[in-house]
């Protein structure tokens, strides 16, 4: 329960620093990443609701940065915050299917995995975007979607292996226990 709790934080302030893909107002978090590779290194079950609780809390803290840095918080801007929740609940139901309960003999190469969990938590919240009329990634195309799937899944495989490698040894020692 602490490692969830600890990474659902790290994961909300992790995603107060983004990087803009394109020219699009699209932009890549690393709070998915920080989710993700927690679920990797400590092999969380109940990956829906993990993802749930850590959408929740990206958008509480981005809520909370808002008010703070002086930025008008209006039910537009909440109720854009709040969308980003399905990217999050998204990306831990396909994460449940494709890679947490797959149980075949020739699984999909990991990377291929979770860019196709990126790309639906993303479809998904561009689909709410849709129906709440909301018009911040109007410039956004699929492409940019799937660069940034790409990216963000190859920045997932990374940080896991180099924790896996050279982080803590409670987290290489986890790894070594659950081999």
């Amino acid at each position: 329960m602490k490692r969830r709790t600890l990474v659902i934080l790290v994961a909300a302030l992790a995603s107060l620093v983004s990087i803009p893909v394109g020219n699009s107002d699209f932009r890549i978090t690393l709070g998915i990443i920080v989710m993700v590779a927690g679920i990797k290194l400590f092999r969380f079950d109940k990956v829906i609701g993990f993802s749930f609780w850590t959408g929740l809390a990206v958008c509480m803290a981005r809520i909370a940065y808002a008010a703070i840095i002086g930025i008008s918080i209006s039910p537009l801007l909440v109720g854009s915050y709040f969308l980003e929740i399905f990217f999050y609940i998204g990306y831990g139901i396909i994460y449940h299917f494709a890679i947490a309960n797959i149980r075949t003999r020739y699984p999909v190469p990991l990377v291929v995995s979770l860019v196709l969990c990126d790309f639906g938590g993303n479809s998904l919240e561009y689909l709410m975007r849709f129906f709440y009329a909301s018009e911040v990634w109007s410039d956004t195309s699929l492409l940019t979607l799937l660069l940034a799937a790409l990216t963000r899944s190859v920045v997932i495989i990374l940080v896991v292996w180099l924790l896996q490698r050279f982080g803590p040894k409670s987290i290489r020692t986890e790894e070594v226990i659950a081999s």
